[in-house]
């Protein structure tokens, strides 16, 4: 099982928000494709420029649940169009 995470989001979108679409994101795209024993990479479309916190909690449940805070930390990591996005949805977890 490979745990590279590439998101498939519309390209017209170009922010996520919402508890329910980040669970239905999750639960459509990862939750049967990844390995939580192993490191993570989760990559973001280049077109999503904002990630609203509500997205980022219903996308990262399992997560959480699975690993921990710590274990996202340690394990996974985000690659999206900024640098300045990817702190916000760590300190959006965190």
């Amino acid at each position: 099982m490979k745990n590279i995470i590439e998101l498939q989001i519309d390209k017209a979108l170009t922010g996520l928000a919402g508890y329910d679409y980040g669970k239905k994101v999750y639960d459509e795209q990862v939750k049967c494709n990844i390995d939580f024993t192993k490191a993570i990479t989760v990559i973001f479309p280049d077109n999503i420029q904002r990630i609203a916190s509500s997205f980022v909690q219903g996308f990262f449940e399992d997560f959480v649940k699975q690993i921990g805070l710590s274990g996202i930390e340690n394990n996974v990591t985000i690659k999206a169009s900024s640098e300045k996005l990817i702190c916000s949805i760590m300190n959006n977890l965190l």
